[in-house]
């Protein structure tokens, strides 16, 4: 059972979180649901999805148009997040998201779908840059109002949204913002293992990376992986800007989160906040458990991913350890 409530300004859904935004361009929508607790899982829609379990959200979910967010208001000091966290995809971002989730008094959302949804509708041609200018801030401060007296909320995005970084940045013009990035054949050989939306075809647009619908088809998977990454790497080399930007080596990690990320994103964490967050950087955002390893695997990469990635990703891979 599904509650519209279109009606409901944000008064009325205080509680409440968006957690997704679907609908079609005549009729944008979004979701709402209880979320009790803090975002301490790897990826937003973990909590998204386990909030769904409770009996309580499956009859009283909240639908609404996505335009209700307009009415939101701005609830973190100077109205934007603490820090961006964008990357290359299998580079030690995950890591940095979880770090961040274990400083005190703060919000960290990991991939929230909410605003890719807004950012695939936008790119869809479903609104122009100044409604999604207006959206991703609303729902931004929706998704971040403090629960528990929070003062600081960070956002790590999709792989593929730092080609948008020019909009998000119009968006949150003082947010500053790290990109993770770490050796091409480490990341190629970690997509050939267990492929990510990011480099499926038509999960995204291939056309920002320069591919046409028409020849996706008589490109090779790995080809086609190299090129996405590449096409994420140029965009962050793109769009730095001075002070505001920062680049991250996974070999680097987890050291770089204290010597880089946090001074970048002004975060002096005090000496209970310091152990929380070697703890947890102990361990692999995605292994189950398994202890983090920063050094590049040694297993040698095929001949194939040899040729693309010398190709396609070493030169831009060279500006980002120069950067």
């Amino acid at each position: 059972m599904v509650v519209a409530v279109g009606s409901l300004d944000h008064a009325s859904l205080e509680g409440w979180t968006p957690i997704r935004v679907h609908g079609s361009a005549a009729e944008p929508l979004v979701d709402w649901a209880v979320i009790d607790e803090r975002f301490t899982d790897p990826f937003f829609e973990q909590s998204a999805y386990r909030a769904m379990q409770h009996p309580f959200n499956q009859v009283f979910l909240r639908t609404t148009p996505l335009d209700v967010l307009d009415a939101f208001p701005q609830t973190l000091p100077d109205g934007e997040p603490t820090g961006f966290v964008f990357h290359m995809s299998r580079c030690g971002s995950t890591l940095i998201a979880q770090m961040l989730s274990r400083l005190s008094d703060t919000i960290v959302l990991s991939e929230p779908q909410p605003l890719d949804g807004v950012l695939r509708l936008r790119r869809a041609g479903m609104m122009d840059d100044e409604s999604a200018v207006r959206l991703l801030r609303a729902i931004t401060g929706a998704l971040t109002r403090p629960r528990r007296g929070e003062c600081r909320s960070f956002v790590k995005f999709h792989a593929w949204h730092v080609v948008d970084l020019p909009l998000i940045a119009r968006a949150f013009p003082t947010t500053p913002w790290v990109f993770a990035f770490r050796e091409p054949r480490a990341v190629m050989r970690s997509q050939e293992k267990n492929p990510g939306a990011e480099i499926v075809p038509f999960t995204i647009d291939p056309r920002i990376a320069g591919i046409q619908a028409s020849a996706v088809a008589s490109i090779s998977p790995e080809e086609f992986c190299a090129r996405m990454v590449a096409a994420f790497c140029n965009a962050a080399l793109e769009n730095a800007s001075g002070g505001r930007s920062r680049f991250v080596d996974y070999a680097d990690l987890p050291g770089a989160v204290f010597t880089d990320v946090l001074p970048l994103f002004g975060v002096s964490p005090n000496a209970d906040e310091t152990r929380r967050l070697h703890e947890i950087a102990t361990i692999d955002a995605k292994g189950e458990g398994s202890p983090f390893q920063s050094a590049t695997s040694p297993l040698q990469a095929s001949a194939e991913i040899e040729r693309l990635a010398t190709h396609w990703l070493d030169p831009v891979y060279a500006s980002l350890r120069s950067r």
